[in-house]
């Protein structure tokens, strides 16, 4: 849906299993393919995922999703990241000052890990040691995915006033879906299976998109003029619509 004019670009219908995030490349593409010029993608953490935020970074979208905690599992409080050093950082200063990488699996999938050691000197002469490290000898240990340190990035970007003011817009997208459930009967399936649950659901997206048009022409022709042409220029790409005629 767009953030502004809040008008729904594509819609899909899956069982309870599905997980949130899995079919963003086609949505994402259908939308692009009906016209509309997509600048920025505002979603809820779910959609924080390195191959959602990779294809966004290849097409020069911004993101404006923010972090997810079972995703980016560290401590802020503890730790900061040098990206131009390659460098962690813990709370009392201490630096990284060694390496290395490793292969482990999750689920029999094979997956990177990165593994920083903290200088030995400086976690000897720690007062947090024991709670940080309990008896183990040596530097601290620090285990981390490959993905940590571009998250890290992107958690510090996130705490910018102006992506805060910009995620605010993502709440249009829950006000749409209580419109629809509220108003247009989608809290209550109308018939069995999928198939019937799809037609309904775009079915009850096209009634909320023509109810919203109606709306913004009636606002502002002149300042909604070329937002309306993009609106009514995705209704070609569906077969509905093929012999619809708008006159202004």
């Amino acid at each position: 849906m767009t953030t502004d004019e809040r008008i729904i670009t594509a819609v899909d219908v899956h069982s309870g299993e599905y997980v949130d995030g899995t079919e963003f490349h086609e949505l994402l593409e259908r939308t692009e393919d009906a016209g509309v010029k997509v600048e920025a993608v505002t979603a809820d953490k779910a959609y924080f995922r390195k191959d959602i935020l990779d294809e966004l970074e290849q097409k020069k979208i911004e993101s404006v999703i923010p972090v997810n905690a079972k995703t980016y599992k560290v401590d802020e409080d503890q730790f900061a990241y040098n990206k131009d050093s390659d460098e962690w950082f813990c709370r009392i200063g201490n630096r990284t000052v060694k390496k290395t990488s490793k292969t482990k699996k999750k689920n029999g999938k094979p997956y990177k890990v990165f593994v920083y050691t903290f200088d030995k000197e400086g976690c000897m002469d720690c007062p947090h040691r024991e709670e940080c490290m309990g008896r183990a000898s040596g530097g601290r240990r620090f285990q981390i995915s490959e993905n940590t340190p571009v998250y890290y990035q992107e958690s510090q970007r996130q705490k910018s006033p102006e992506f805060l003011k910009k995620y605010k817009k993502r709440a249009a997208e829950e006000w749409k879906n209580a419109e629809m459930k509220r108003f247009h009967g989608l809290a209550r399936a109308k018939g069995w299976g999928l198939r019937s649950m799809a037609f309904q659901a775009k079915f009850t997206a096209i009634a909320v998109n023509l109810k919203r048009i109606a709306n913004l022409i009636k606002e502002n022709d002149r300042e909604n003029a070329g937002c309306t042409a993009l609106i009514f220029s995705l209704f070609p790409k569906i077969r509905l619509f093929r012999k619809l005629k708008v006159a202004a």
